[in-house]
């Protein structure tokens, strides 16, 4: 709301260090509500990326959303605001990691698929989503796996056991990376899955070699002290 006051006070070295005097005196409540009133406002989403990568060319799955007119296909996931409570308080007893259970609960209510979060593939800072002009995105991309299993998702889609649970979704699909050119993806996604993605599976594929190289120098040296 008042972020410029804030920036215009950084700039002025005098300004900012007698604002920095006054901010020590604050109770942590008034410090937390003045930082709500002089900070950018971003949306944080955390997003699902399931991957079928035992049939050729490998497939991601899709969601149709049925409240936006222009960026209607991309990956399913939700916003973490729907996860939180108060601020003011402490979460006793709840989830510490509230990006991977807000995941969670969100594909699990608008899909009806539980998954395994596997590892963190990107972090994406958006100033501007021109499908939903607004506040800032700060999007957390998770290779996910369906708790159940690849075949039994696609079982379930194909049978219609497995289909939007939510109004906001009106189809679940696999799509080849190679026909994601023909959906009209939302823009965030769009850049992950088109843009990134050759950088983000080069790591991958680093990640997993250097696992498999530390199993592999972990099982020879357990063999030579045997």
């Amino acid at each position: 709301m008042f972020a410029w006051l804030a920036h215009y006070i950084e700039k002025h070295p005098l300004l900012h260090r007698t604002a920095l005097s006054i901010w020590r005196h604050f109770p942590p409540r008034l410090a937390g509500f003045m930082k709500v009133l002089l900070t950018t406002k971003w949306t944080v989403g955390a997003v699902a990326v399931i991957l079928d990568e035992a049939v050729s060319p490998a497939e991601v799955l899709l969601v149709q959303h049925s409240y936006r007119t222009k960026g209607t296909w991309g990956l399913p996931g939700g916003a973490l605001e729907s996860a939180l409570v108060s601020p003011l308080k402490p979460s006793a007893g709840r989830d510490d990691n509230v990006l991977e259970s807000t995941l969670r609960r969100e594909v699990l209510e608008e899909l009806g698929i539980e998954i395994e979060i596997l590892r963190l593939l990107r972090m994406d800072a958006v100033p501007y989503v021109p499908e939903e002009p607004g506040p800032y995105r700060l999007d957390f991309y998770y290779q996910c796996l369906p708790k159940r299993g690849i075949s039994a998702l696609r079982e379930g889609l194909a049978t219609g056991s497995i289909r939007p649970r939510s109004p906001e979704v009106r189809t679940i699909r696999f799509v080849p990376f190679t026909s994601l050119a023909g959906y009209d993806l939302y823009s965030s996604d769009s850049a992950l899955l088109i843009e990134h993605w050759p950088e983000i599976t080069s790591k991958l594929h680093s990640f997993i070699n250097q696992g498999s190289a530390e199993i592999v120098d972990h099982l020879e040296a357990n063999r030579q002290h045997l």
